[in-house]
């Protein structure tokens, strides 16, 4: 029970986490526990002459991006990485639920972390019976496969071997995303959390590749493409947000909008097929493919929205990262709503928003 105890407590502060019912926290913590006893230290693979080379350089790989991170970006100093899981399926599932007649997130309360928008599990199966249940009570689900996810430094969070597929591009911003939870995390605010840790692996990751492989390398213009494609799916799940809305706003039964609302999934996704050929990476070429509903856009405008407020925040403060998480760090010491300080703050500054490249974690993709 000992053992049970020391797991269960860190998994109050799951950054994707979701229900505090005590055989969701058993599950939780029985599966983290699997994974941390079948993980193998870095050094004892770094020992084994039989592993493959190119496995050996991602993990030199990630360990610069952590040393960079920590050193250079002002990311807290944890454990993670340190070890390494082979993993055949995703480590972890996330689901979404919105009403159907209206764009609203179902929230999860959890005791420490407050309020969040998605639930997290460890088996297929499980979220399966979630989604079964929420769909039963009338709600719009969306199920994503994650490859990596953060405790907020309370464990030491493996390397998947599923992250090792990544590109550099693609495994820094992620790598540098999750180490942003375990160093800010806001309490009932899940989507100010997810753009705050989307920025910093964004901005983190090409002031990275940039130092390593130089400004005009493959690796920082994979990664700019990657945020190009990522400004222009931001703009379009923005717009597609706002048609939606405008459409649940009509004084019409909400039968008549069950109804009619799929006729705007059809236009909405016909527009989308529109813009596919701006894509410059492959990320988003099968997005058209997926059944849209209310919890699909919710669960991706969850990164993008609203990151023009966080680029014009880092210029103000001379794009310094560490001066930029250390200004996060009395936002959240304030005790006001994050938002709210924000907006405040940066009016009384006259701080412009300028929507500027924005990356979402493409293990969400």
């Amino acid at each position: 029970m000992k053992v049970l105890n020391s797991i269960l407590l860190p998994f109050l502060f799951l950054s994707l986490s979701g229900c505090a019912t005590l055989s969701y926290l058993i599950k939780l913590g029985w599966h983290q526990g699997l994974i941390l006893h079948e993980s193998i230290p870095i050094e004892d693979m770094m020992r084994d002459e039989q592993k493959n080379e190119e496995i050996m350089k991602k993990i030199q790989f990630i360990q610069e991006v952590k040393r960079y991170g920590e050193e250079r970006l002002g990311l807290k100093k944890t454990g993670i990485y340190t070890k390494f899981c082979e993993m055949k399926s995703p480590p972890l599932y996330i689901i979404t639920a919105s009403r159907k007649d209206f764009l609203s997130p179902y929230y999860w309360h959890f005791p420490i972390v407050g309020r969040v928008t998605y639930k997290s599990f460890f088996t297929l199966k499980e979220v399966i019976n979630e989604k079964k249940n929420l769909e039963e009570k009338g709600f719009d689900t969306y199920i994503q496969a994650v490859a990596a996810y953060s405790t907020l430094g309370w464990l030491k969070d493996p390397i998947f071997s599923l992250m090792l597929k990544w590109d550099e591009p693609v495994l820094a911003n992620i790598l540098l995303h999750e180490m942003a939870h375990a160093t800010l995390y806001f309490k009932g605010e899940t989507d100010f959390n997810e753009q705050l840790a989307t920025f910093v692996g964004n901005r983190g990751s090409v002031e990275f590749l940039t130092d390593k492989f130089g400004a005009g390398s493959k690796e920082v213009r994979e990664a700019l493409d990657y945020q190009e494609d990522d400004l222009i799916f931001a703009r379009w799940i923005d717009w597609a947000y706002r048609q939606l809305s405008e459409f649940y706003e009509n004084p019409i039964s909400r039968e008549e909008k069950l109804k009619r609302r799929e006729e705007v999934f059809n236009r909405i996704m016909e527009n989308f097929r529109e813009i596919k050929s701006q894509f410059r990476t492959n990320c988003y070429q099968d997005f058209d493919k997926k059944k849209l509903n209310n919890a699909v856009l919710i669960a991706h405008r969850r990164y993008l929205y609203r990151l023009d407020r966080f680029e014009a925040l880092y210029e103000y403060l001379g794009s310094d990262m560490k001066r930029f998480l250390r200004f996060l760090k009395k936002v959240k010491s304030s005790k006001e709503n994050p938002h709210t300080y924000l907006e405040r703050w940066m009016e009384e500054r006259k701080v412009t928003f300028n929507q500027k490249g924005i990356s979402v974690p493409v293990s969400l993709r």
